[in-house]
């Protein structure tokens, strides 16, 4: 008997998660897409059909029914039910038959799928008022209503979407319940029933004398300076994975890939709570992306790289078990990762914006090494936000003060740079160097000291000047001038001038330092796996 593939695909997810103000409202975003996935495929099922869910997660739809007919209309359903939860649009693909080789009907439906998005039927008009107001959070939707977030908070106009995901999650803190999306994650990180019921996590309630629930405020309460970190992550070359899959592996490997990006963000999260230990604990990561291979969460900041390093680690090995007993034949699955550090107060739209620039050189780079080396490597880049800085500066020169992004390895070098484990154990080594010096150090990597190529009469009076920097430790402190050549040489060549080459083809090759990376992130490259005092030293 002939059956259907159904192939659906909520569009512009992120814009609609993030067309808010409030984190509150992002993680109800999150949380109503997660239950939306899990609940309404189910409620809309015709009467006495059969219909087969492969997979109903992170916005994603692929359903087999009996006939074509039945596939249509649950489809036309879907985008309706879509529209009304959260007013964005879902994009259906024509059904597509299966007559066996499912492999061969899931690309034509995600042909189909591709085909749909660029070309949707029809459009839909703004609604238009000779009077109207727009709502005061996402500022693009037309207020329905004029009511306040909070009791110590003035009024405002708000639009349907933004309190659909307001109320998602204002709902379960009334009733004392996490709900599918925070759920899954935080019982992956404290298993135990009764004390997750004691835990608390950002944004539950007002901590530490605070009039309101902030979550950023609670995560910005592990740094003095008042920073956070955002970490994105998203699984290299996952659609090649599912495209090698039957429907019941597929399904398989749905559920396993979610179950371990909860098991990669919950490992690194349990280490911080275990070495910030208090008789009420606190889950000190907020997840508000959280679906299929993709993640946008709030951490702290102190461990933001070495929290991203556990988290890369973590979910290769999960998904190399998962992989193995799917058996299905493919390479190492890797991820690639991003991790933008900020003041609390920086808007989170453009942290994500940066993580997704960040993100995208780790994954371009990580494709152009598996490319050279026929090896998959994890990826990482991060981005330190100071300032009134907007964007990063693009650096185009021969020699450059950086070697981002890093790589998640066993700290093999290469021409194509080094692990991030390099900066996080150089960090510890480094750790009683007094701030003067390290501020004596970055000056020689600013942009305006560099030498533009390091032809040995540009780069002379540069080299000089380290040498007797160099030299001017070594006679005050033999021991820190020790440490400070030796992370010389770790972060780039073992001899001075120290550059080390690097060559990712098909770009031109150039000369960069690990020591500015590690200096830009200092206060942010601590080890997950020790107590803090272990850094606080006299000096």
């Amino acid at each position: 008997m002939t059956r259907y593939l159904l192939a659906a695909e909520a569009d512009k997810i992120q814009d609609f998660i993030f067309r808010s103000s409030r984190l509150r409202e992002v993680v109800g975003g999150s949380q109503l897409l997660s239950r939306f996935c899990k609940e309404v495929p189910s409620l809309l099922r015709p009467n006495d059909a059969k219909m087969e869910v492969v997979i109903n997660a992170g916005g994603s739809f692929r359903i087999i029914f009996d006939d074509e007919e039945t596939a249509e209309q649950f489809g036309a359903d879907l985008a309706e039910v879509y529209h009304r939860a959260t007013g964005s649009s879902l994009t259906v693909a024509e059904p597509v038959e299966v007559n066996g080789d499912f492999g061969k009907a899931g690309e034509k439906a995600k042909d189909n799928l591709r085909k749909a998005k660029r070309w949707h039927a029809g459009w839909n008009s703004q609604e238009q008022m000779p009077y109207m107001a727009f709502c005061a959070s996402c500022g693009v939707g037309l207020a329905v209503t004029y009511t306040t977030y909070h009791k110590s908070e003035n009024k405002q106009y708000l639009c349907a979407s933004c309190l659909n995901k307001s109320a998602e999650r204002k709902g379960q803190e009334d009733a004392e319940e996490l709900g599918p999306f925070l759920g899954a994650f935080y019982q992956e990180v404290i298993k135990e029933p009764e004390r997750l019921a004691l835990a608390s996590w950002p944004g539950k309630e007002e901590r530490n004398g605070r009039s309101r629930k902030d979550p950023n405020a609670d995560i910005a309460d592990y740094d003095p300076r008042r920073y956070v970190a955002y970490l994105l992550a998203d699984g290299n070359a996952m659609g090649k994975v599912f495209d090698k899959c039957n429907p019941e592996q597929m399904w398989k490997l749905s559920k396993g890939l979610t179950q371990a990006m909860h098991q990669a963000l919950a490992v690194p999260t349990n280490m911080i709570m275990k070495n910030n230990s208090s008789d009420d604990p606190f889950i000190p990561v907020l997840p508000l992306i959280l679906g299929g291979d993709d993640l946008f969460a709030l951490i702290p900041a102190p461990w933001a790289l070495d929290f991203a390093q556990c988290f890369c680690q973590v979910y290769e090995n999960e998904m190399c078990k998962l992989v193995k007993r799917l058996d299905l034949m493919v390479p190492r699955p890797t991820v690639s990762a991003a991790v933008v550090v900020c003041k609390s107060k920086y808007p989170y739209k453009l942290a994500h914006e940066a993580g997704e620039a960040r993100l995208k050189d780790a994954k371009r780079t990580g494709k152009r090494i598996k490319l050279e080396k026929k090896e998959p490597y994890s990826t990482i880049d991060f981005e330190v936000v100071l300032g009134g800085r907007l964007i990063s500066d693009q650096l185009s020169n021969d020699v450059r003060p950086t070697l981002r992004p890093y790589w998640v390895t066993n700290d093999e070098e290469s021409d194509w740079g080094l692990s991030l484990n390099r900066l996080i154990e150089q960090r510890r080594e480094l750790r009683d160097i007094p701030n003067k010096r390290l501020s004596e150090l970055q000056r020689f990597y600013d942009l305006h000291n560099l030498p533009v190529s390091l032809d040995n009469d540009i780069i002379k009076p540069w080299k000089s000047k380290l040498d007797r920097l160099l030299m001017r430790i070594n006679q005050r402190n033999e021991a820190q001038g020790k440490k400070i050549e030796s992370a010389l040489k770790s972060l780039g060549e073992n001899n001075s001038p120290y550059w080390r080459e690097v060559s990712r083809h098909p770009d031109p090759a150039w000369y960069g330092h690990g020591l500015p990376d590690l200096l830009d992130a200092w206060d942010f490259a601590l080890k997950l796996d020790e107590n803090r005092e272990a850094y606080e030293v006299d000096r």
